[in-house]
């Protein structure tokens, strides 16, 4: 099994410099996920417990028969393509026609995301939107729609231009699902809660701002950096507005550990954490553990030889 100790956002004290971002960057798979005994499916970060490693196909076991389809939604393309045709042609016949102008837009925009989804999820793709979460946090269609998808599949390539230029380690999909998995973990707050009624605000909102004007629960703020950064190394600087002042939460929650990963550039080697963070983490892990263990099956805790005194006495009284 690839053990880790699964990172938590439960505290973010500010940083002041870019070098937490790299860190954050820097994470790497081992880091942060967990897998069963035989490899095959994801254990931890428990909103992703039982999601197969390799990616589903449509006819796969794992998929819902209520659950629409990434193929279904590729073949409303052609459709998309020759009503941006038609209404290119009527837009150019009637220039004071705004109508005809607007649905030609429209169509256009369309054909766009639906070319990007088909870039990242479709035929030969490693990637499937219902694999993102546990299926217990999806909604009862899954994932398969038109915005949900295109808003995934821009953030899957910016995050694979980090990744092609050095800054990313991990694979762009997993970094993604992490951070998702993180934002809906801090909004489950008891045992058995579920993320369906809000996992589709998660993936829309994550990377935008959060601020006095715009109130947004679901912002990861070090993603957003991760985009803005994305965004300048590929020349499109005004894609994202970066706030003038404010500092950045940590990613204290990410591994220190030295990179080493054939992808990207060596970036420096980041701060290891320190001793109590280690206990911390570890206590943490085997809590997480324990509490997806039957009770019947799990080993008993010694807990100190005054326990153990109490007990036997207690068992004395019983007999």
């Amino acid at each position: 099994m690839a053990s880790a100790s699964p990172p938590t956002d439960a505290a973010n004290p500010s940083v002041s410099s870019d070098g937490e971002l790299l860190r954050f960057l820097d994470t790497r798979f081992e880091a942060v996920f967990t897998l069963t005994q035989d490899g095959t499916e994801f254990f931890m970060p428990s909103v992703m417990r039982k999601v197969p490693v390799e990616v589903i196909t449509e006819d796969s076991s794992y998929c819902e028969p209520d659950w629409a389809t990434v193929e279904d939604f590729l073949a409303g393309e052609e459709h998309e393509e020759k009503e941006k045709r038609k209404f290119k042609e009527l837009s150019d016949g009637h220039p004071q026609n705004r109508s005809y102008a607007e649905k030609y837009k429209l169509h256009q925009d369309n054909v766009s995301k639906f070319r990007r989804i088909r870039d990242i999820f479709g035929p030969g793709s490693s990637y499937h939107p219902n694999q993102l979460v546990a299926k217990c946090h999806l909604p009862p269609a899954g994932l398969c729609e038109k915005e949900i998808m295109y808003r995934l599949a821009c953030k899957v390539s910016e995050l694979r231009t980090l990744q092609e230029k050095g800054y990313l380690t991990m694979d762009p999909w997993d970094f993604l699902r992490w951070r998702i998995a993180t934002k809906v973990q801090e909004h489950l707050r008891h045992p058995g809660d579920r993320a369906h009624s809000f996992i589709k605000s998660v993936i829309m909102r994550l990377w935008d701002a959060d601020d006095g004007k715009n109130r947004n629960t679901y912002a990861d703020p070090l993603m957003r950096e991760a985009a803005i950064r994305a965004a300048n190394v590929s020349n499109r600087p005004n894609l994202y507005k970066k706030p003038k002042t404010g500092r950045l939460p940590s990613a204290s929650s990410t591994s220190r550990q030295p990179k080493t990963s054939t992808t990207g550039r060596k970036r420096g080697r980041p701060k290891g954490p320190t001793l109590e963070e280690l206990r911390e983490a570890r206590r943490r892990e085997r809590r997480e553990r324990m509490a997806a263990i039957p009770s019947m099956y799990r080993e008993p805790v010694y807990s100190g030889v005054n326990a153990y005194r109490a007990n036997q006495r207690a068992q004395n009284t019983g007999k």
